[in-house]
């Protein structure tokens, strides 16, 4: 019982959440009595039909809710205001069904890449490296309650800001809130998978820095306490298990004389004639005496586990590389579309609350702009998904660059030949073998990105307010020459109709 309460958390135990709640929204197409059962993921033909039910369902009422809360198929603005709105709205349950239908695509995919990620916990524990894996379920249980506020309060300001009746029918407008809850819940599994790839980046990576501070440690013990004895000396697991610690020796059991590091005494060397066979017995005190000399060696022997440590490193590393690749393919396009989405709907969110600012009047397929509120939430809300999965892609990126840092770290604290060759050759294959994400080719997902998408909306931003300051001026100088022109005019008419008044009078009387 004791083992199994210190067992540490796999990886599939730690999704558990977030399996059960995309069951329930019906995101992934897995067996959930399997899984309740075995903790493991089963493909599942209910599971299947559940997605594309799901997918029907939430699209059609979604479109009805629209379209009756604020009359998307028609309206009196702009036909490109019209366009730009309808396909904004309209972007949110197609990247719905995009990450549905993805989800089934994938399935196979998302099965192998989580027993790949077991497979290599494995392989690290056998050398006492361990991965917390309950750091995830942390995250997943922090996001997703963040997911659940955000589109609460969201869909519900908006719909006692703007609903005009209070009936059963409209409560449809909450349907609204599932194609981007699902769509943040499938974001939230790329997360996640780049999350554990990082986190067995940093384990090894940890596990390297420990190496090298405990040798490090070593060495400057035995430059600073020259006389300490070898039982003094701790040896932790990771002593004992790469390491021999060659420490000097002060004394010789059975009252024998300590050898002196320093003496300036002078000792006669008895020379023996050359003696072609060795006895064994010789040659064991040979080994022996040679074994006295090294003893004085201050630094410590580097066994041949370490060699094959980080020979498990590289292949660990190259392996977590192609699950990054195998994660990548598969949210890639979904990536590409959320990106997209990102941009369109926080520049058209900042542009119209602009215009509500400003007075301005405000297309209906936008009128949630007119409260400030709802709008630093929308927008903070969409950045933040788009934030959230560009930084973990870009750490995770920048933690298996430093997988080769560390072990040249290490192999400097280490300082032997042999094991500098052994890293040199390691590194080229770490180098040769590097980490990217990226949105189907387009572009890296990455921080120089983020600041090109920033730049770009920056710039769309300020585009847009050119072009609206040069509309109301051009109005404004339109409706200043029309005054000007009716001002001119006004006296003429006045005179002209006075003239005609006078001569009408004067055929009148005179006949």
């Amino acid at each position: 019982m004791v083992s199994n309460a210190r067992r540490p958390v796999g990886l599939v135990d730690s999704v558990k959440v977030l399996f059960y709640a995309s069951s329930l929204l019906g995101l992934v197409p897995y067996s959930l009595r399997e899984f309740f059962a075995r903790h493991a993921l089963r493909i599942s033909i209910v599971g299947n039909i559940w997605v594309v039910f799901n997918m029907v369902s939430y699209s059609a009422m979604y479109h009805l809710a629209t379209d009756d809360y604020i009359g998307v198929g028609g309206g009196e603005q702009g036909t490109l205001t019209s366009a730009i709105g309808i396909f904004i709205i309209y972007m949110e349950p197609l990247m719905m069904c995009i990450d549905l239908l993805a989800a089934i695509i994938n399935q196979k995919l998302l099965i192998e890449c989580m027993e790949r990620l077991e497979k290599v916990d494995a392989k690290l524990a056998n050398e006492n490296i361990t991965v917390n894996n309950a750091r995830i379920q942390r995250y997943i249980v922090v996001i997703l309650v963040l997911v659940l506020v955000f589109e609460s309060v969201l869909t519900t300001y908006n719909f006692v800001k703007f609903a005009e009746a209070y009936t059963l029918w409209s409560l449809i407008w909450f349907i609204t809130a599932f194609p981007t809850g699902i769509n943040s819940v499938s974001r939230l599994w790329f997360v996640v998978l780049v999350l554990a790839v990082r986190h067995r980046f940093q384990a090894m990576n940890s596990h390297m820095d420990e190496l090298a501070g405990m040798l490090e440690e070593h060495n400057e013990r035995w430059e600073d306490e020259l006389e300490i004895e070898k039982h003094e000396i701790p040896m932790n697991y990771l002593e004992k298990e790469i390491f021999t610690i060659r420490s000097h020796r002060r004394g010789v059991v059975h009252g024998m004389v300590p050898v002196k590091k320093f003496s300036n005494s002078t000792k006669v060397i008895d020379v023996k004639p050359f003696e072609k066979k060795i006895s064994e017995e010789k040659a064991i005190a040979q080994k022996r005496s040679m074994f006295e000399f090294l003893s004085f060696d201050k630094y410590m022997k580097v066994d041949e586990k370490l060699d094959k440590k980080m020979i498990l490193v590289c292949r660990t590393h190259d392996e977590l590389c192609e699950i990054g690749k195998s994660i990548n393919s598969m949210f890639s396009f979904q990536m590409l579309v959320s990106m997209a989405h990102g941009f369109m709907a926080i520049t058209a969110q900042f542009y119209f609350l602009y215009c509500a600012l400003s007075n301005q009047g405000v297309p209906v397929l936008f009128r949630s702009a007119q409260v400030p509120q709802i709008s630093v939430m929308l927008i903070f809300y969409v950045a933040v998904k788009c934030v959230i999965c560009i930084y973990v892609c870009w750490k995770t990126k920048t933690e298996s660059q430093r997988t080769g840092v560390f072990m040249h770290h290490l192999a400097n604290i280490v300082d032997e030949t042999h094991f500098y060759q052994i890293v040199n050759h390691l590194s080229l294959k770490l180098l040769n073998h590097q980490l990217n994400f990226s949105a189907c080719g387009f572009f890296d997902l990455d921080m120089t990105t983020l600041y090109a998408i920033t730049g770009a909306i920056t710039s769309y931003l300020i585009i847009l307010i050119q072009f609206n300051l040069a509309a109301i001026q051009k109005v404004t100088n339109s409706t200043a020459t029309a005054n000007e022109t009716l001002t001119t005019v006004a006296p003429l008419l006045n005179l002209t109709t006075t003239a005609v008044s006078t001569a009408l009078s004067t055929y009148v009387a005179n006949p």
